[in-house]
């Protein structure tokens, strides 16, 4: 599985560089931790886009896109305090691959 997650937003506007993230080039534990995450989240059953009711400044806005090894390719795009829970842990979870 391919996972590229990108942030945005944020107090001082500035863009880290996306995370990429190769379920094949992680230890067999983290890979199946993260495919659990995903699994978990429902990814490929949620909708594109999860936008705040208020746009509130300073927020952070998330961009993941998985390609899964079955062909299936998804991309969704949320407001921080707009993502359900499954979401944010994953978008935690792969952002946490980046500290590795």
């Amino acid at each position: 599985m391919h996972l590229k997650l990108t942030r945005t937003g944020g107090f001082a506007g500035i863009t880290p560089p996306p995370v990429e993230v190769d379920t094949a080039m992680l230890s067999k534990k983290d890979g199946q931790y993260l495919a659990a995450m995903v699994a978990g989240a429902n990814f490929f059953d949620l909708p594109k886009t999860f936008q705040a009711a208020r746009p509130q400044p300073d927020r952070f806005q998330y961009s993941l896109s998985i390609v899964h090894e079955d062909g299936r390719n998804h991309a969704v795009l949320c407001d921080e305090e707009a993502a359900p829970e499954p979401l944010r842990q994953l978008l935690h979870a792969v952002q946490n691959l980046r500290r590795k």
